[in-house]
């Protein structure tokens, strides 16, 4: 199979449009389509259903996108590999959960990218679950999640503890008013979310819930609202005077941990890299 025709179609399953994945592509319309027809037929079922100007993914094509994402990214990771074994640069797949490229993450892949020029970078920012996925079918080498993976031939390492902050944009704010009506409700995972229930279980519900420190914190920036954020995210704004710790909210503890395969090529460089300093 033509991995063009899995382009195109993880294309369109992204824009629901083909004239603008058309646009994406730099090709016309009906090439989109002859495309997407051509891989139906080799499939042998229909990947989209057709609504005005606008598809919508079958469940054959639900499926499918799960497939076809995996098919280009070991297509791309074995071109890759296979072009610098005729070289000495060794490439490295580093996956993290948002908060934790926020948090630390970003600083120690700078300091990798500074010391190692010749390393061949690769850097994802994904869900838990995809990070985990990714880890199990080969496809990163080393990712950084809130949990412990449970994968077998993974080596995992707690690699940092995060304080979370209570932070809002109103001084001297209490507890109440601060997880009142402005509150937004970062999804930091399990473990964040069972401390917060105890810490709070009379709490009223969050009008704003949010899967990223960074889009709640340029929220609540700009129209006010207090969030749970790491406080590496915040110090600058706490020491300019835009944003202030609630003073009685708990400090919420976050465990980060890295995880790579026991038998991974560049283990030593893993390690080195696991166990710098943040």
């Amino acid at each position: 199979m033509d991995t063009i025709l899995l382009e195109t179609f993880i294309e369109v399953t992204h824009t629901r449009n083909f004239a603008k994945a058309s646009d994406k592509l730099c090709i016309s319309t009906s090439t989109t389509s002859a495309r997407i027809k051509q891989l139906e037929s080799l499939l042998g079922v229909a990947l989209f259903e057709r609504k005005h100007h606008e598809v919508c993914l079958t469940p054959a094509g639900e499926r499918m996108e799960r497939h076809a994402r995996f098919i280009l990214n070991a297509w791309e990771q074995a071109y890759e590999d296979t072009a610098l074994g005729e070289t000495e640069k060794k490439r490295l797949v580093i996956a993290g959960v948002p908060g934790l490229w926020d948090s630390f993450l970003q600083d120690k892949v700078n300091r990798l990218y500074q010391t190692q020029p010749d390393l061949i970078l690769r850097l994802e920012e994904s869900t838990p679950l995809r990070v985990v996925e990714k880890l199990d079918q080969g496809l990163v080498d080393i990712g950084f999640v809130y949990e412990q993976p449970n994968i077998k031939g993974l080596i995992v390492k707690e690699v940092a503890s995060i304080p979370m902050s209570l932070v809002t944009s109103q001084p001297k704010q209490t507890l109440e008013e601060a997880l009142g009506f402005a509150y937004v409700r970062v999804e930091w995972g399990a473990p964040f979310n069972t401390q917060h229930e105890l810490a709070f279980p009379q709490r009223q519900l969050a009008n704003v819930r949010a899967n990223s420190g960074r889009i709640a914190l340029k929220l609540i920036l700009a129209n006010g609202g207090a969030a749970y954020l790491p406080d590496t995210l915040v110090q600058e704004h706490l020491k300019a005077g835009t944003l202030y710790k609630v003073d009685e909210a708990p400090i919420i503890h976050m465990k980060a941990y890295a995880a790579y395969r026991m038998h991974n090529e560049l283990k030593d460089l893993l390690e080195a890299f696991v166990g710098e300093e943040g």
